[in-house]
């Protein structure tokens, strides 16, 4: 496999760097470090991002994007995070909730909703997870029930990430009766959270910040015309919307190769309790090679999911190997950081610096994302059953 740029990513890389270089400078630095101190940051980016045609790069250009490859999309993303860009505003509505809608839903849904996903006017969420159907998201208990106009929707959702800041959810709910099988019943729903009966309540994560929330509905209404889909047919769209989360976790949300060479580039720094250069411990010197190779193994799997991708071709069960193997690299990579930290890294974030912050954090989102779009059990068997061939479980 050829993992070297195409010329026509080649030139786009070095467009994109230019444009990174002007832009960013623009942006009122400091990054803040509270969550609800950086929407007005995050803003500001996302409308950098639209403005210069970076938003929505893989949207139809009749939605506001570039028609753009993941390949192509994937050179952004790796020199946005070489150049130290900010992390995106809105990436439930411009990667799950936007791509869904534009392969589901109506001429006036697409055009209420996407543009505003790509200018940041509107953030989204999800809510799928409940407090008893977490990775079996066909056992949800949220119920939608058929009135004049629409639907009033009860139920609790949970793990919801930055619903306190969102002005938009993506919902299931449960239409069908018992008389239909539990993956035939559910519906799948745009909801504006400022609707009357909406509840958020942040939850507080490891290190203390309230990113995750859990939402009560109570008897919410939702008009017809926000039903994406059909009635009763919710469970083949939110497939393809946990395809497009997979596609993004299995490419890597972290550059594991990058983040390789920052941790070299460290190390290079250090030196152990006797003043010895950490570097020449045989130790450090294999654990760094053993996350080296398998960073790299990452990048094939990657390239793989955006080859498929930029083909046309559904994510697939491919996006569940790469995810099987993103996430315990992840945690890998962010665990032996923190090791060679004051403490091991267990400082509170504010008594570090930035820099030493920012692997505590990656370590603790590391166990997240193992959850997100799928627990690693789930992975397990999607990749049994749909590439190996291997027969379901009987229990």
């Amino acid at each position: 496999m050829d993992l070297a740029d195409s010329p026509e990513e080649a030139e786009f890389r070095t467009r994109v760097r230019a444009w990174l270089a002007e832009a960013l400078p623009d942006l009122p630095w400091p990054e803040p470090v509270e969550l609800a101190e950086k929407l007005p940051f995050w803003r500001q980016w996302q409308r950098l991002l639209f403005e210069g045609g970076y938003a929505g790069m893989s949207w139809p250009r009749e939605y506001g994007g570039q028609g753009a490859d993941a390949k192509i999309r994937a050179v952004f993303t790796d020199e946005a995070d070489r150049a130290g860009a900010p992390e995106r505003l809105n990436t439930v509505g411009e990667d799950f909730a936007g791509p869904t809608i534009i392969a589901f839903g109506t001429d006036e849904q697409k055009q209420r909703f996407l543009r505003p996903i790509l200018t940041g006017d509107e953030l989204w969420c999800q809510l799928f997870s409940e407090p008893d159907s977490g990775s079996d998201l066909a056992s949800l208990r949220t119920r939608a029930v058929k009135v004049d106009g629409g639907w009033r929707i009860s139920g609790q959702k949970i793990w919801t990430s930055r619903a306190h800041l969102a002005t938009n959810a993506i919902l299931l709910a449960r239409t069908g009766g018992a008389d239909l099988p539990r993956h035939k019943g559910i519906t799948y729903f745009l909801l504006p959270l400022a609707s009357e009966g909406v509840t958020i309540r942040p939850l507080a994560h490891m290190l203390g910040e309230a990113e995750f929330n859990e939402v009560f509905l109570d008897e919410v209404f939702v008009p017809d015309e926000l039903v994406l889909g059909e009635v009763n047919g919710g469970w083949r769209v939110a497939m393809a919307t946990l395809g497009f989360e997979r596609v993004g976790i299995a490419t890597g949300r972290v550059n594991t190769k990058r983040a390789v060479d920052d941790i070299v580039d460290q190390i290079r720094g250090m030196a152990d309790a006797s003043g010895a250069p950490l570097g020449a411990d045989a130790t450090v010197r294999r654990k760094v090679a053993d996350l080296y190779g398998r960073a790299l193994v990452h990048q094939a799997i990657g390239q793989r999911v955006l080859t498929i991708a930029a083909d046309g071709g559904p994510p697939g069960p491919v996006t569940s190997i790469g995810k099987l193997y993103f996430c315990p690299l992840v945690e890998d990579l962010a665990d032996f950081r923190q090791s060679l930290s004051p403490l091991g890294g267990q400082l509170a974030p504010e008594e570090q610096s930035p820099a030493e912050s920012r692997w505590q954090r990656l370590a603790y989102q590391a166990r997240g994302t193992a959850i997100a779009g799928g627990s690693t059990f789930i992975q397990r068997n999607i990749v049994a059953e749909r590439m190996l061939g291997l027969p379901r479980s009987a229990s």
